[in-house]
């Protein structure tokens, strides 16, 4: 927990750092629309299940370097293969970043994360870290998007930790004055070790679509900004 509650206190220190001048502060307010899928495969076959999750994201950029980033999302998952098990499923994040030159940012975040059944709840809480690049095209109102994520720590109840754990995303993003619109697709892997002679490997893809409204002296004037997931 200690390491977790680091970033944590790594974000706020940043946007504290930050001390941004009059009309360099801006925030956006975003609804998200998700179809998530997971995969399951614990030597017996692979267990799939997909739905739509639900939520909203807010954003906050410190000057045009420091962005602070909140999301939520809830829905169900649904059974689509034998063995598989319809659950709800609820996620939190919280990502810091900093723009070390315009199109590249660099960030540090905690996700949890919970997979609810009729009998069980599993929770998950992962560090994240990671670069996200974004290239402009069509002048500066679509930008394209590209990141790459570690997770190097992964804690799963009732599992042994993850020996490897990564993401990776891609997408688009429309801007049209403080009115912005983007789709994005993320992939989650988390590789397991052996138990009793079985390798665990899980799989957690979403594609998602966000409609957001910008405000702010700074809102003009901000960097390219980072997608839902």
């Amino acid at each position: 927990m200690r390491s977790h509650r680091a970033v944590l206190v790594a974000a706020a220190l940043a946007a504290a750092g930050a001390r941004p001048a009059a009309g360099q502060l801006a925030v956006r307010g975003a609804g998200l629309l998700e179809v998530a899928e997971h995969r399951v495969d614990a030597g017996s076959g692979v267990e799939q299940s997909s739905g739509t999750l639900f939520g909203a994201e807010g954003m906050l950029w410190f000057g045009p370097r420091f962005e602070l980033q909140v999301r939520g999302v809830a829905g169900k998952l649904n059974a689509d293969s034998a063995g598989a098990t319809a659950r709800d499923v609820a996620e939190g994040t919280v990502r810091a970043s900093v723009l070390t030159v315009p199109w590249l940012a660099l960030h540090a975040g905690f996700t949890a994360r919970s997979y609810t059944t009729a009998l069980v709840r599993q929770r998950w809480t992962a560090l994240r870290f990671g670069g996200e690049a974004r290239f402009a095209f069509v002048g500066d109102d679509i930008t394209g998007l590209m990141r790459a994520e570690i997770l190097p720590s992964v804690t799963v109840s009732g599992l042994e930790h993850p020996n490897r754990a990564f993401a990776a995303g891609a997408g688009l993003e429309w801007r049209l004055g403080g009115v912005s619109l983007g789709v994005r697709y993320d992939l989650e892997r988390y590789d397991f070790p052996p138990a009793a002679g079985v390798t665990r490997h899980e799989q957690f893809s979403v594609l998602s679509a966000h409609a957001g409204i910008r405000l702010g002296h700074g809102a003009a004037t901000a960097p390219p900004e980072p997608m839902a997931r």
